[in-house]
């Protein structure tokens, strides 16, 4: 889509008399869309545009749970039992778009908490209180989990 500033320059240079050839390497445009501009007189193009596809959103969940998550089976649901003809890109613009697609994000991954198989990193936020004043403070602390049963031999020495 040619902008429409460029457009004015196009309609007005070709006003001024300069040939079709000389305004596309002027504004490094292709002489054919110089034409088709001058065509339509510096004008953007009426188009009209459908309206957007609709779909029930209760029913894009339902197919959802129905389908584990899987889009392409939705997808086959969608036109061969309910009769709705959809691109598969528009269905999977539409759950991304209502947040059935995407999982939630989460801040961290939760490990179960074994001990003596890996180290934990953790950051926890505390108010501390600095003087008369209140402040966050982030600690960042790694750990590693050890059974309480179990005896620490402590480091090894090579």
């Amino acid at each position: 889509m040619i902008e429409a500033d460029k457009r004015k320059a196009i309609f007005l240079l070709h006003n001024e008399g300069m040939s079709a050839r000389d305004i596309a390497r002027k504004l490094c445009v292709s002489r054919n869309t110089v034409r088709s501009v001058i065509e339509q007189e510096g004008a953007p193009p009426k188009t009209l545009r459908s309206d957007k596809q609709q779909i029930d959103e209760q029913l894009l969940r339902r197919l959802h749970q129905e389908c584990d998550g899987r889009i392409q089976r939705m997808h086959e649901k969608l036109s061969e039992e309910e009769g709705v003809k959809v691109t598969y890109s528009t269905l999977s613009r539409m759950l991304r778009n209502l947040g059935i697609s995407t999982p939630q994000k989460v801040r961290c991954d939760h490990v179960p908490d074994e001990p003596g198989v890996e180290m934990q990193h953790d950051t926890t936020v505390y108010q501390v209180k600095l003087g008369d004043q209140s402040a966050r403070l982030v600690a960042s602390l790694i750990y590693r989990k050890i059974s309480i049963n179990k005896p620490w031999n402590g480091p090894r020495s090579g």
